[in-house]
């Protein structure tokens, strides 16, 4: 069973999270940047032994059950709303939708594992941008605004001793802070 949850988390993400740890022994959960910070959501796939990965772009809410059924909301936001049962042949693009997003992801344990030192907002913030992604766009995925994209670009420049953002990308890949894996998955 394959789930994609993004957004706040609710009661019923919790629900479905308590699902998914018992459906099937290929358990993968895919989480958006802002559900990844979550700690109720993370503790309960870690000990859940879920397979946790985070996309760093905009997720649809979905579960797949073996390719052949799927669950999708019909209110992205409120799950709460109701869900559509989606059978075969309708369920493979929603399989083949989290197969994608699944190889353009990266796993969770990225964040406390390769970058010592640098926060969790440094670490969305260059992630993001080694994904191609804009200010503009890195400011909305992750809830704040372009100036304070800007301002943790500053301070990593002056961190790192760069002037530009190229510069500072290749400190970043030099010093090892970004791990071969961080790089693999920039889409």
């Amino acid at each position: 069973m394959y789930g994609a949850l993004s957004g706040r988390q609710s009661g019923h993400d919790l629900t479905l999270l308590e699902l998914l740890s018992v459906a099937g022994k290929q358990r993968r959960l895919l989480v958006d940047t802002q559900l990844a910070r979550s700690e109720v959501i993370m503790n309960r796939a870690n000990a859940r032994r879920i397979d946790v990965r985070v996309y760093g772009r905009s997720l649809r809410r979905m579960f797949v059950f073996d390719g052949r059924c799927a669950v999708v909301p019909v209110d992205q936001v409120d799950w709460a709303a109701g869900a559509l049962l989606l059978r075969a042949p309708l369920a493979g693009p929603c399989g083949e939708l989290f197969d994608f997003q699944w190889a353009a992801s990266r796993p969770l344990t990225i964040d406390s594992d390769c970058c010592p030192g640098l926060s969790g907002r440094q670490l969305e913030v260059i992630y993001l941008l080694l994904q191609g992604a804009t200010d503009h766009q890195v400011a909305h995925q992750i809830g704040v605004s372009s100036r304070t994209v800007r301002s943790v670009v500053s301070q990593l420049q002056r961190r790192f001793g760069t002037t530009s953002r190229m510069a500072l990308g290749f400190q970043l890949a030099c010093n090892e802070v970004i791990a071969p894996e961080f790089v693999e998955h920039r889409g």
